[in-house]
């Protein structure tokens, strides 16, 4: 599902004015999606295809739906300071890295989906190490 909606916010940040994209922070946009979406989660590789599968074929429309409603939210208060709970946003979110990533790069990503990104989404009542 995360993936999922990280490719829709690349998507739909294209659509917005550049100067309005600037300034928008994808983490809030993705986390925003995320807590407005049914989890699924999966302990195999055979459960998180299957978890994807549904998630393409079910969700596909919610997701679209959410992320806008995200944009929407993210857009209403542009200059709320915030503070990443990972240094690892706040590099992502000042590098000068095109938003179309290279085929090495999509692959490395892809092999790399099925586990949870632990270092991008906290989630409440866990402890990070």
């Amino acid at each position: 599902m995360e993936q999922m909606v990280a490719d829709e916010v690349n998507r739909q940040i294209t659509l917005l004015p550049q100067k309005l994209a600037k300034y928008i922070k994808r983490a809030d946009v993705e986390t925003y999606a995320l807590n407005r979406l049914p989890p699924l989660y999966a302990s195999s590789k055979e459960g998180w295809k299957f978890q994807t599968k549904k998630a393409e074929e079910d969700y596909q429309k919610q997701i679209v739906a959410g992320v806008r409603h995200a944009f929407a939210a993210v857009q209403r208060d542009l200059l709320k300071s915030s503070t990443p709970l990972f240094v690892e946003e706040t590099q992502k979110a000042f590098s000068s890295k095109p938003a179309s990533a290279s085929t090495s790069e999509s692959e490395e990503n892809k092999s790399k989906d099925y586990s949870w990104h632990h270092s991008r989404y906290y989630r409440l009542g866990s402890a990070r190490k």
